[in-house]
């Protein structure tokens, strides 16, 4: 599914090993549920983003069952325009609904948030769960490798490399999955086969890998196709559209967003001067350059949606 920023909480109930299994027997969404959701996305995707809004703020209080909960909720949260919003809703989600086709798909944003954030160990917490409690469905592939990923981003190879094997055993789908799997398996060959074995004894003598620290051992050097080049500065104030990938209530988080952004090539600004203050990328003079703009994101992993700059 699209247009996703992402979030989730902790369930108390233990569904490790059933998730997936439960999801499918349950009730798919009903159908007045799928035809709502659809109208709200394309509010959406001709700028009536409040209009959206409040379609699914009726959805989520008029939901007939815990499927078109969950469904009201995901979509909430994805169209939302803070991000704030939106990881309260796949909180409650989690919390509430837990059994949702949808439970995966929400960790698997809250953990891709705290990636955007620059959290990787909490985003690691999620993305742990996702495997642990959906063994086999959609996410697992994905969950796994961003686990990878999150070792990258604190420069511990060993573990990423130890993380991509149990990746490419589930099995990486085709498409910029497989891409960054394989980018990844580049940088593995690099590393000390010793130092990825150590990786490999202290993970598989933990429960979970969510919440472990980097090894002591000296970084293993990175790649230079690792380092991001250095990202072309956004063309100010030209074109009616951007992509919006977030929205933070403090200017802090936001420029800590962008800071982020710009580390990877993006050519993302703060626009406003109050709250929300919105992350943006790019200025584009028609609404499908926009859409076109935020598909080459997706495929970096980005998530977001084409917003109306206002004048």
């Amino acid at each position: 599914m699209r247009r996703v920023v992402g979030g989730v909480a902790l369930v108390a109930v233990s569904m490790a090993g059933a998730g997936d299994a439960q999801a499918q027997a349950a009730p798919a969404v009903s159908a007045a549920m799928d035809r709502a959701i659809s109208r709200a996305r394309a509010l959406v995707d001709n700028g009536s983003g409040s209009d959206a809004r409040n379609v699914l703020d009726s959805l989520v209080g008029a939901a007939a069952n815990a499927n078109d909960l969950g469904e009201a909720l995901f979509w909430r949260a994805a169209l939302a325009e803070r991000v704030g919003d939106a990881e309260r809703d796949w909180k409650r989600l989690i919390i509430e609904v837990p059994l949702s086709p949808r439970g995966s798909d929400a960790l698997v944003r809250l953990g891709e948030l705290e990636m955007l954030r620059g959290h990787p160990v909490e985003a690691r917490t999620y993305f742990s769960r996702v495997v642990r409690e959906y063994p086999g469905g959609a996410g697992t592939a994905r969950s796994q490798l961003w686990i990878a990923k999150s070792y990258v981003a604190q420069r511990d190879l060993p573990r990423a490399c130890v993380t991509l094997v149990d990746a490419a055993a589930t099995g990486v789908p085709e498409g910029e999955l497989r891409l960054q799997a394989e980018e990844l398996g580049r940088q593995c060959a690099t590393v000390d086969k010793a130092l990825i074995a150590k990786a490999s004894d202290e993970l598989k003598g933990r429960v979970s890998t969510a919440a472990t620290t980097p090894a002591t051992a000296a970084p293993a050097k990175v790649a230079a196709a690792d380092v991001p080049s250095k990202p072309t500065a956004p063309v100010a104030g030209k074109g009616k559209f951007s992509v919006q990938l977030a929205a933070y209530d403090t200017r802090a988080e936001a420029d800590a967003s962008v800071k982020r952004m710009v580390s990877r090539g993006i050519d993302a600004r703060v626009d406003g001067e109050e709250k929300p203050f919105r992350v943006r990328a790019g200025y584009y003079e028609t609404r499908a350059a926009a859409s076109a703009a935020l598909a080459k994101l997706k495929k970096q992993g980005q998530t977001g949606f084409v917003a109306e700059i206002a004048k």
